[in-house]
């Protein structure tokens, strides 16, 4: 990406939110199920319940993309492969909207357990359609029937912290904000679902 330079802040940024989503996708993924079913079935007996187990697994999962994010935010910056120099807040906010596109996709991508789909093929495929899907909200908003266009806040909400890094000096410091919150709360009911689901399962599968 920056073996030309210079390149523009803020749309640069715009392009690593948009590959840290990817990365902490397939991190998560790799990640929520790299045990065995015996490891597992021990690690649980470590952790006190299957539902903390797999909410350590999100967190570590999240936790990892962190150092991706300061590094996607500084290096660029530092080694001068921009334009000009971005500023404090350019830096600080940038930072935000990568940890929270990462957060997003890993409370997207535990639904695609082995928990939940049996087949790790299946899984996968689902899981790129799904990144295609969040990628390209803007796309089907312009294509659906005005009737339908109302459905398009069901979708994962990374499109608007994507549009606000590619228009970020027309937009006002509340609006800034504002898109950060969406992604959070979309990725903590996610996250939630898939624990309670968790939970539910367990329930079920006791004698």
């Amino acid at each position: 990406m920056y073996s030309v330079v210079p390149n523009p802040v803020m749309a640069s940024y715009a392009f690593s939110t948009t590959f840290i989503f990817i990365i902490a996708a397939v991190i998560c993924y790799t990640l929520i199920d790299i045990e065995t079913t015996n490891q597992e079935a021990v690690t649980v007996l470590h952790s006190g319940s299957l539902v903390k187990l797999y909410l350590s697994k999100l967190l570590y999962g999240w936790l990892f993309t962190i150092p991706m994010a300061v590094y996607a935010v500084l290096y660029p910056a530092l080694f001068q492969k921009f334009d000009r120099n971005p500023s404090m807040e350019e830096l600080g906010m940038s930072l935000i909207y990568h940890m929270v596109s990462s957060w997003l996709a890993v409370a997207l991508t535990c639904w695609f357990s082995s928990k939940f789909i049996r087949s790790r093929v299946m899984s996968f495929l689902m899981l790129s359609v799904l990144i295609v899907i969040t990628l390209s909200v803007q796309g089907i908003e312009h294509v659906l029937p005005e009737g339908f266009k109302s459905l398009i806040v069901l979708l994962p909400p990374l499109n608007d912290t994507i549009n606000v890094l590619v228009n970020y000096d027309s937009q006002t410091a509340l609006y800034k904000l504002w898109v950060t919150i969406p992604p959070i709360v979309y990725g903590a009911a996610a996250a939630g679902g898939f624990l309670f689901m968790i939970h539910r399962r367990k329930l079920d599968s006791m004698p």
